[in-house]
């Protein structure tokens, strides 16, 4: 009865839960299907090769630097997902903002968020995928798309808090500095800054975070300066200094950026000096830092301004053949790398020089253009500096919480629907249960009944098993006894065919057949051994190996096998393009021979031929047998090696078939490390090749030679 049961429930079953089942089959196979093999990365190496081209853009080899960088990178065989990211990071954020190509180093930029395209890798690649919206973020400042650049900076700040990760949280705050920064709110910009600089210390320390914590101290300096609060500035200038100092004794071959970033920091500290009056101690200081960032390779920008404040003071101390010289010196250097704020600078400064030696003329003309590059720049900063950045996060959070509302109703919304799917589904369930249930009981009759009949049928199964067993156990004892049986006869054979060729009164031909006869009883009773000990297996190491001729073996055969053929007038011919030795049992390799001739011999018809052939292929021995028989059906052909084959038919002259020579032929020359193999065509003919490895080649090439009997 639970047997019945079961039967008509997994029915039911079939019937009501496919489309269930078939989704659940879905969500299996698309889970197994995403679990896709990653390539590795190799991170340590793509940082190393982005550090190396990062200090050619230093010394502006700009073209070089994206040579190596893309030479080095093809060098990975594999790259894996993170590698990618650093290839584009690299370009989006170093190199095309170096050569201020900063739509291309969007494109690279996008390349990342296509790249992790998967919420897997996003999860995989959250800090990568945290960086590269900040990055983004910092383009689009650059092009003045300053509410497009807030939003990525908003995006980046919440999934920086998601992994909760201080080092993630600075680059947000480093962001707000430099904003705030620019928009002169500098008492915010401070708070920022060294936020950003107590969050950076959780980050790994390389020397990209070094250059970060540096940078952060000098910015401090800076807003302190900005405020007018000289000690302050004075303050955190000297702790840049100091940490650049204790940096380079852990980054000694960063020399160069050492020396341009003290040399940044000169230029800054000497602000306030002068405001302190030590005009003396600011000059000193705005003299090493051009003499160092005018070098090739180091921060020219940075030169420029600290040549215009240098300037400013040699007019302002009435030093003003040394001011001309400065002023000759920026003019060659904007010649070759302008820079809006420097030419304002620069125009300022030569506006105060001509003035001072009462140019007027020349002066009012550097003013005016003082004027109107200022007032451009005004124009371009005011979409910044009139920004409300807190209202505009604050509109962006607000549009991010009504985002995520819609979408947390889009899901209950999708719950309830599913909900009321499976209870449309339970109440078709329990009424298709109700009816299985009602029919359920008119089928147990029928299965019962049906049980019944296999119980009898499979009864009647295993007695007739039982009976094949018995007949199958008599078949074999039978054969044993008449193997054994043939033995005595056999033996006498061998006995009498050795007397008589101990006898000196026979003729030379007649003794060759007396020993043939002694060698095909002694062939036979081997044959008979085997059967007796159920030896249908052969192995390697059963082997006798010895080196044998392979023609004369052939011939061998041959001879013993020709009256076979001259009793259906057939020919045997034996064909010899390369003549070898080879390694392995005698006999027992004479017993295949003779079993794929006989079997040639057996199914070719009445006058035809028979062909063997040697000839070595690749360094084997490869032999053949050809008949122009009776073939092997298609549908035979699978069975042809198998022991006790069906695939038995009668000789052309009724011969009678066995089933287990090609079987025993087979694992005799798998035995000797060769293969056996087959082509035949039905009512045409067939073709046996035998491969088995060379030892010695006796010629190369021989005249091929014939058997023919």
């Amino acid at each position: 009865m639970v047997m019945c049961f079961s039967a008509n429930f997994i029915s039911f079953l079939g019937k009501v839960g496919r489309t269930v089942f078939i989704a659940l089959i879905v969500v299996f196979l698309y889970s197994c299907e995403t679990q896709v093999r990653k390539d590795s990365d190799h991170i340590v190496y793509v940082d190393n090769i982005r550090e190396q081209a990062n200090r050619m853009l230093d010394k502006g080899e700009t073209t070089k630097a994206l040579a190596y960088f893309d030479s080095a990178y093809r060098a990975i065989e594999n790259p894996g997902t993170g590698d990618q990211i650093r290839k584009f990071s690299f370009k989006g954020q170093n190199y095309y903002p170096k050569i201020k190509d900063y739509k291309s180093a969007i494109t690279q930029m996008d390349s990342i968020f296509l790249l992790l395209s998967t919420e897997e890798l996003r999860k995989e690649y959250i800090r990568d995928y945290s960086t590269a919206f900040f990055q983004k973020g910092d383009l689009l400042f650059e092009l003045r798309r300053f509410s497009d650049s807030y939003q990525y900076y908003y995006r980046g700040k919440l999934i920086a808090g998601e992994i909760l990760d201080p080092c993630a949280v600075s680059e947000y705050t480093y962001r707000l500095g430099m904003v705030s920064y620019k928009q002169a709110k500098y008492n915010e910009a401070i708070t920022n800054f060294k936020q950003c600089f107590e969050h950076s210390a959780y980050c790994i320390k390389d020397f990209k975070n070094f250059a970060l914590r540096q940078e952060l101290l000098a910015n401090i300096s800076l807003s302190y300066g900005r405020l007018n609060m000289v000690d302050s500035s004075l303050n955190y200038s000297y702790k840049a200094l100091a940490f650049i100092e204790e940096g380079f004794k852990d980054y000694p071959d960063r020399k160069d950026y050492v020396e341009m970033a003290k040399a940044v920091v000169y230029g800054n500290q000497s602000d306030q000096y002068y405001r302190k009056g030590d005009t003396l101690t600011a000059i000193t200081l705005l003299q090493k830092s051009i003499a160092t960032n005018t070098r090739k390779g180091f921060d020219l920008s940075d030169a420029q301004m600290a040549m215009v404040k240098l300037g400013e003071l040699y007019v302002g101390t009435n030093r003003l053949d040394e001011a001309c010289e400065i002023q000759e010196k920026l003019k060659a250097s904007l010649d070759s790398s302008y820079n809006l704020f420097v030419a304002i600078g620069f125009n300022k400064l030569n506006w105060k020089y001509n003035d001072r030696i009462q140019q007027p003329g020349e002066a009012y003309v550097y003013l005016q253009n003082y004027i109107r590059l200022k007032d451009s720049l005004d124009q371009m900063n005011k979409k910044l500096v009139t920004a409300d950045v807190d209202r505009e996060f604050e509109n962006i959070e607000q549009q991010y919480n009504y985002t995520v509302l819609s979408k947390a109703n889009d899901l209950k919304r999708g719950y309830l629907y599913i909900t009321a799917l499976f209870a449309v589904m339970t109440v078709a369930i329990l009424l298709l249960i109700w009816y299985n249930w009602r029919t359920t009981k008119s089928n147990v009759a029928a299965l019962t009944k049906l049980n019944k009949q296999v119980t009898f049928q499979n009864l009647q199964l295993e007695q007739t098993l039982e009976d094949l067993r018995q007949s199958n156990n008599d078949k074999d004892k039978i054969l044993k006894v008449v193997a054994h049986d043939l033995r005595n006869p056999l033996g006498a054979i061998v006995s009498i065919s050795s007397l008589l060729l101990e006898e000196d009164n026979f003729t030379e031909e007649q003794k060759e057949l007396g020993k043939m006869l002694k060698t095909l009883g002694l062939q036979s009773i081997d044959m008979i051994s085997d059967l007796l000990s159920a030896n249908l297996s052969y192995r390697a190491e059963e082997m006798k190996m010895e080196s044998v001729e392979v023609t004369r073996l052939l011939q061998e055969c041959l001879e013993q096998l020709k009256f076979k053929a001259d009793e259906k007038d057939q020919k045997l011919e034996l064909e010899i393009r390369e003549d070898v030795r080879i390694r392995g049992d005698r006999e027992k390799l004479l017993r295949v021979l003779s079993n794929l001739v006989v079997n040639a011999i057996k199914f070719s018809k009445l006058k035809s031929t028979v062909k063997v052939k040697i000839q070595t292929k690749s360094g084997k021995l490869e032999l053949s047998v050809r008949d122009h028989g009776i073939g092997i059906p298609d549908h035979l052909k699978d069975k042809i090696f198998d022991p006790f084959t069906e695939a038995k038919r009668a000789g052309t002259s009724g011969e009678q078939p066995f089933g287990l020579g090609l079987s025993i032929s087979k694992q005799i020359i798998e035995a000797h490390n060769g293969k056996i193999w087959f082509e035949s065509e039905e009512n045409k003919g067939t073709v046996f090749f035998i491969e088995l490895p060379v030892i010695t080649e006796i010629a190369d090439v021989k005249e091929p030679s014939a058997l023919v009997h």
